[in-house]
C-alpha cells in the first residue's frame, strides 16, 4: 500500500469512513486444502490479538509420514514481523527447528519451509501450494 493511500486511509479512519476496499487488509485467516501431490493435509490460520496462529496437518500417500503441529507468528525481536497486513509474518517452532514464510495471492496460499527434514519424519513436508476451502 502506498504511502498516500495509508494516509486517506488513516484520516478516513479518524473520521469514522473507510475507502473501499484499498483501507481494508485481506482476511488470510481460514482453512486451507494442501495441493500437493502425494499429499493431502491443511492448514489454518487464526488470529491471536495482533498476531496469527498456523496449524498444519499434513500426511504423506505413499508411507504415511505426518506433520501435526501448531505455531504462533515469530515475534519481531526474533526475526518476525509482517510485511504488510496482507502477509503474515514469518512462523516456526524453536523447539523443532521448523521454519516457513507464507506468500498469499487470490485463495492460493504458498508456504516456504525453510527447514525441510526430520520435524515431520522421515517423508513428512508440509510446503508447497495451499488453497482456501470454500
Amino acid at each position: 500500500m502506498g504511502k498516500g493511500i495509508l494516509i486517506a486511509c488513516l484520516a478516513l479512519a479518524g473520521l469514522g469512513l473507510s475507502l473501499a476496499g484499498e483501507c481494508q487488509a485481506r482476511d488470510v485467516t481460514g482453512r486451507y486444502v494442501y495441493n500437493e501431490r502425494g499429499y493431502k493435509g491443511t492448514m489454518t490460520i487464526s488470529r491471536m490479538g495482533p498476531g496469527f496462529v498456523f496449524k498444519f496437518k499434513t500426511t504423506s500417500l505413499s508411507n504415511g509420514q505426518m506433520c501435526d503441529f501448531e505455531t504462533f507468528e515469530t515475534p519481531m525481536d526474533e526475526g518476525g514481523g509482517r510485511v504488510d497486513d496482507d502477509l503474515p509474518a514469518k512462523g516456526g517452532t524453536k523447539d523443532d527447528g521448523i521454519k516457513f514464510t507464507i506468500s498469499f495471492k487470490g485463495d492460493t496460499a504458498l508456504v516456504d519451509a525453510e527447514s525441510k527434514g526430520g520435524e515431520c519424519g522421515m517423508s513428512g513436508y508440509f510446503g508447497g501450494t495451499y488453497r482456501k476451502a470454500k
